[in-house]
């Protein structure tokens, strides 16, 4: 887990989202969102790898994207020159998701078709 992520983001302000190694899935995190009634970070999604061939270094800093465009920032880690793919993704419609809004990222290296990185899963609504 990056935790000088979550640290800097700490010292600055108390942000929406945080996250964490999910301590039961390899290479999965949890996605955690602060509760003022709870005045605490509760699990309310999650980001599994799929493919296993990403390192972690790579795994880490798309999480920390993640949490950073979720969070509303814009400072992206920039991941070129780690990989040569482009991100895409597409979001499962509602009706299949369930009480979840659920995304799945793939990796798309300019040829052929993209193929499934990983899927992130977060409690609907909590989004909106």
């Amino acid at each position: 887990m990056d935790t000088n992520f979550n640290e800097q983001t700490k010292e600055k302000e108390r942000p929406r989202f945080l996250y964490k190694p999910n301590p039961l899935v390899e290479r999965a995190f949890q996605i955690l969102e602060f509760n003022d009634n709870a005045n605490d970070y509760i699990h309310v999604g999650d980001y599994t790898l799929i493919n296993k061939e990403e390192t972690r270094e790579i795994t880490e800093k798309k999480i920390t994207n993640l949490i950073t465009l979720l969070n509303g920032g814009k400072d992206l880690i920039n991941l070129s020159s780690l990989t040569d793919k482009r991100v895409l993704y597409t979001m499962v419609p509602e009706a299949q998701a369930g009480k979840q809004t659920k995304i799945i990222f793939k990796d798309y290296d300019g040829s052929g078709v993209s193929q499934d990185n990983a899927v992130f899963t977060i409690r609907k609504g909590v989004l909106k």
